[in-house]
């Protein structure tokens, strides 16, 4: 299977997901599988009609079928998290990251954003 088809097989597999245990729409128009500058690498998935209670809900699910998708992408999973739309429950991205060595050590005792919930560290 060729990488762009991985990729839009995981996409349309999470949005499957999404729906399956929320039982409601859930958009996903894109996900993108990234390398950092730094080192880390990862999965971005930009969701529309998903809500911070949702992922409280479902957060044990979601989290394996993430390990799951990164480990597709051979991606180690060492932070998974979620970033709402400030002031609001709505969650717009959902991060899959394999960490390089600077980043661990600067995740490992701080919350890098307000917007960001660890679901996985």
């Amino acid at each position: 299977m060729s990488i762009k088809e991985k990729i839009l097989e995981g996409r349309e597999d999470i949005e499957k997901f999404f729906i399956k245990i929320i039982g409601r729409e859930i958009f996903v128009p894109e996900l993108d599988v990234f390398s950092s500058r730094c080192g880390c690498v990862g999965i971005m998935i930009t969701v529309r009609g998903l809500f911070t209670d949702d992922v409280e809900i479902f957060q044990k699910q979601l989290v394996k079928k993430l390990e799951d998708l990164a480990k597709s992408f051979d991606i180690n999973a060492d932070w998974i998290f979620i970033r709402t739309l400030p002031g609001s429950d709505d969650v717009i991205n959902i991060g899959v990251r394999e960490l390089c060595n600077l980043c661990k050590e600067e995740y490992s005792y701080k919350k890098p954003r307000p917007d960001l919930i660890s679901l996985k560290f």
